[in-house]
């Protein structure tokens, strides 16, 4: 059985979470292109240096299928690629502070050399190098010693110290948790919940888990609940009970042990942030529930964009208007929304629009803003989401933007992208929606004439769960 909003997680249309959270093959071959030619640098240079063989391996994100697109303007893609020095005897070796200043120097020898680096991180971190490209991403460049008789690795530390670390064991154990079908919804897990981190943790980056312990979770959560489904369950599903899963466990002990090496610990979340960390996750399962219990698509979508806000794409519908069940009275009725164009010039537009508009050029400034908000309830939120078109590898662009406020009736934007974007008003009462309209928005570069009109929404009308009135 398909979940009311499979196909909006990783459907076949226009757009789906997967496709707005996941690299496209052109950026990914991007990423790959820079890191080849980074590695091999490192690889000749540091074998000449050192006298040990040097071998290079793509680890982390990238390598398991679970890397995803920069959120916001100042995110970046995190490409991991572990520096391994081979030596058997100890008195050929060397010291992992002697690693570690051949590996940085090595980086800043190579940004000399490549004109895509911004800087390289001075000093390093303590457990990798950090080399910063302008394409808004970094290569982070673990550095190990590896015992070839032994199989062992470990982790060169810039304080000084090794850590037994072994991220070849770690994705072996990663491909063996699940068949091939399992291992593909696991990694869209894994993904879906990275997006929810970047969203809900960027004001609270203490708080924010690693990749390796939502890694972890994720898999073991579903591990533990996939006897419940009769082959593959549809992604969103699966999500709900993972997130369930998850707090489930955290709200009993904080302890993720790495399923590799049982002693250490893979959560790094300092004790006084672990509230801020278990309040986020308490909203997330909360948002799961309502998803769970929603009586369609819509509602559903509605559920799961408390979580994924921008990300999360939501049917292609003009307005819904929600009515509880046996009630022939909407909630509220859908508002009006009044744009105003203006141009890149700051001309204002000969006349304003209401709830759709013609195509606007690039640069354009759009003033929206709620017909008669003193209809609105009082205590009312708005929320405006916008949903941008598809971006590419480089430069400032973000997936989204979003906006909350009480009463916050208006909203203010200029059009900087070209694309079909979409823009969402979402009015609720103590959490819970009473009505949503969008707009389109097809931006075009200047002097371009709108191709073929836009598809005519429709307005429809929603059921949801009447609410009990608690004594």
């Amino acid at each position: 059985m398909m979940g009311k909003a499979a196909s909006l997680f990783n459907g076949a249309g226009r757009q789906s979470l997967i496709s707005r959270v996941t690299p496209t093959g052109e950026q990914r071959d991007f990423l790959q292109m820079q890191w080849n030619a980074l590695a091999k640098h490192l690889r000749v240079t540091l074998t000449e240096k050192s006298g040990l063989p040097v071998h290079t391996w793509l680890q982390g994100s990238y390598k398991y299928g679970t890397l995803i697109r920069p959120v916001h303007a100042e995110d970046e893609y995190d490409v991991d690629v572990g520096v391994y020095f081979e030596w058997r005897d100890s008195s050929m070796g060397k010291t992992a502070h002697e690693l570690r200043a051949m590996v940085q120097c090595e980086v800043l020898a190579y940004q000399a050399t490549c004109t895509d680096i911004l800087k390289v991180e001075a000093p390093p971190k303590e457990r990798c190098s950090r080399a910063i490209y302008s394409s808004r991403f970094h290569i982070d460049l673990p550095v190990y010693h590896f015992e070839p008789r032994k199989g062992k690795r470990r982790l060169a530390c810039l304080s000084g110290e090794w850590e037994e670390s072994d991220a070849k064991a770690f994705h072996l154990w990663f491909k063996q948790a699940f068949d091939a079908d399992n291992r593909e919804l696991v990694r869209r897990l894994v993904r879906y919940l990275k997006a929810w981190v970047s969203i809900v943790f960027q004001n609270a980056p203490a708080a924010r888990p690693s990749s390796i312990f939502l890694t972890v979770l994720v898999a073991q959560a579903f591990e533990s609940v996939r006897w419940k489904y009769w082959g593959v369950p549809a992604d969103d599903d699966a999500l709900i009970a993972v997130v369930k899963r998850m707090f489930g466990r955290l709200s009993e002990s904080p302890l993720v042990a790495c399923p590799i090496d049982k002693r250490e610990n893979l959560n790094r979340i300092p004790l006084d942030a672990w509230s801020a960390f278990m309040i986020r996750l308490r909203c997330l399962r909360d948002a799961v529930e309502r998803a769970e219990q929603a009586m369609d698509e819509i509602n559903a979508a509605l559920a799961w964009s408390e979580a994924f806000s921008f990300l999360m794409p939501i049917p292609s519908v003009a307005s819904v208007e929600f009515l509880e069940e046996g009630s022939i009275s909407p909630l509220l009725p859908v508002p009006d929304i009044d744009i105003e164009i203006m141009t890149p010039s700051g001309r204002k537009a000969a006349r304003s629009h209401r709830n759709s508009i013609p195509s606007v050029s690039i640069g354009s400034a759009l003033h929206l803003a709620i017909a008669r908000p003193s209809e609105l309830p009082d205590h009312a939120t708005v929320e405006w989401l916008v949903r941008y078109a598809d971006v590419g590898i480089s430069g400032a662009a973000v997936l989204g933007e979003r906006e909350i406020g009480v009463r916050a009736t208006t909203k203010k934007m200029v059009m900087q992208r070209v694309g079909l974007h979409q823009i969402s008003s979402v009015i609720r009462v103590n959490g819970r929606v009473y009505a949503t309209r969008n707009v389109q928005v097809l931006v075009l570069n200047k002097g371009e004439e709108q191709s073929a009109s836009l598809p005519k929404l429709e307005d429809i009308r929603c059921m949801i769960k009447r609410k009990l009135n608690l004594i």
